[in-house]
């Protein structure tokens, strides 16, 4: 029998990738004649879904202007130069699996370009599934970890999310299930403390809390 499983979130958990991310918004907010963000600025605000996000922000994000933003997003988060694994990350993906835990992950990320991303970084073989979206519209995700939850048989009280935004929490609780938020992504740590979830520094410390509990 299984340990139990960890659904692992993508972007700013695994995916050191959240200053591609402000770089993705600010060129957004430029486009729109409005200031950028900083790091901190932009953990303080950061939601899903993107699009309420950047409404939030002030960006016009009607239909008429999605697709260019999502372009012009897109273009300046891939030319980024900071994206890369979490320091540890295969370290923690593989000492849960030698210690029996199935793994998967769930994001908000387009599917293809997640595949492709994990198996470049020669991480796929740890994921008995991975769920992503069809577009890159970075909606919410919590129907796609139910229909995992289903697809994996999973135990509520063996499964953990983990992730580094309020939403992954959302997520675990759609699932009935435990959570831990990483404060190394996409939202500040007094933010993630609010939504009552373990809160880790690092994700080298993922596997031991998973025991713990």
């Amino acid at each position: 029998m299984s340990a139990g499983c960890v659904l692992w979130d993508w972007n700013g958990t695994l995916h050191d990738d959240v200053e591609a991310a402000v770089a993705g918004t600010n060129a957004l907010l430029r486009h729109q004649g409005k200031r950028g963000l900083s790091l901190d600025e932009y953990r303080a605000v950061f939601s899903f879904p993107a699009r309420g996000c950047y409404e939030a922000l002030g960006i016009d994000a009607t239909d008429e202007n999605w697709t260019l933003l999502c372009d012009l997003f897109f273009k300046a988060f891939a030319a980024h130069p900071s994206k890369r694994l979490f320091p540890g990350a295969t370290g923690a993906l593989r000492a849960l699996r030698d210690a029996g835990f199935v793994q998967a992950i769930v994001s908000s990320s387009e599917i293809s370009a997640l595949e492709k991303a994990l198996s470049a970084y020669g991480i796929r073989e740890f994921f008995a599934e991975v769920a992503g979206k069809p577009d890159a519209a970075a909606g919410s995700k919590i129907d796609a970890a139910v229909a995992l939850g289903r697809s994996l048989k999973l135990d509520p009280e063996r499964t953990w999310v983990v992730g580094d935004t309020g939403h992954d929490k959302e997520v675990a609780d759609a699932l009935g299930c435990n959570c831990i938020l990483l404060a190394t992504g996409y939202e500040s740590e007094a933010r993630l403390r609010a939504r009552g979830a373990a809160v880790a520094h690092s994700i080298d410390e993922v596997p031991a809390l998973v025991a713990r509990r």
